[in-house]
């Protein structure tokens, strides 16, 4: 149904093509598809390819939804890079300090 329509949780009109965040995880992503059966709404999501409840659902712009990635991005980056420094830190416990 491309012509169908659903409501955010701000009572803002979501169309296919739209851009929005999923407010339980942040998950952001393009409307792929509205389902509209009996009285449930459901809204395709492009980047996780999962149907989404629209009233947990908030429009953003594009260039919101770029800046999302870029930061998701920075803040993986520097979790895995304190991943490493523990393991490193756990793996030279054992080691006596130089010059002792």
């Amino acid at each position: 149904m491309s012509d169908a329509i659903a409501y955010d949780m701000k009572n803002q009109a979501i169309s296919v093509g739209a851009y929005v965040k999923y407010a339980g995880t942040h998950t952001r992503g393009k409307v792929k598809e509205i389902r509209v059966g009996g009285d449930s709404t459901w809204v395709l999501i492009d980047s996780t390819n999962l149907y989404y409840d629209p009233e947990h659902l908030e429009l953003v712009s594009k260039e919101m939804e770029t800046a999302d990635k870029e930061a998701q991005s920075l803040e993986e980056f520097r979790r895995r890079l304190d991943q490493k420094r523990e393991l490193l830190h756990a793996t030279m416990e054992g080691f006596d300090e130089p010059g002792g």
